[in-house]
């Protein structure tokens, strides 16, 4: 019997940094073990988080996005935190394991999100890709490294 993968999905406006999360998997032959999907804004995650077939099990996502606020395009910190908080308060969706992965290091930003009920709290500068491979390993045993 052949064991499901893992769904990563990768949530970020920055396209290299949906490249490098791609590149990561294909370079490590992770694409075996785990099914990746990327997406660049918090209404088309929503899309993949609220369906059952496609919800995945961990999200890696970039806290300060484009969203729409009052029929308006605004960039801020509220686009992950809105999506944070709505995945932790379902009791469909509060299971699925959060990973910011965010290039802001105020250190408030990061406060609120393990609040919320992220994992982790990753800075992009410091925390690329051996970093990251250490944490996708890690799922297999389902604890996180901290």
């Amino acid at each position: 019997m052949e064991s499901r993968k893992k769904k990563l999905l990768l949530v970020d406006d920055n396209e290299v940094v949906r490249m490098m999360f791609t590149n990561i998997f294909w370079l490590h032959g992770l694409d075996d073990k785990y099914d990746l999907t990327t997406v660049d804004n918090t209404e088309e995650a929503m899309v993949f988080v609220e369906n059952p077939a496609t919800r995945p099990d961990v999200i890696f996502m970039g806290l300060v996005m484009p969203f729409e606020k009052n029929g308006k395009i605004e960039t801020s910190a509220e686009a992950g935190f809105s999506m944070l908080k709505r995945i932790k308060s379902d009791p469909q969706t509060k299971s699925i394991r959060v990973i910011i992965f965010s290039s802001y290091n105020e250190k408030e930003y990061g406060a609120q999100a393990l609040q919320l009920g992220a994992e982790m709290y990753l800075k992009k500068d410091e925390n690329m890709p051996q970093d990251i491979l250490k944490i996708i390993s890690s799922l297999d045993t389902g604890a996180i490294p901290k």
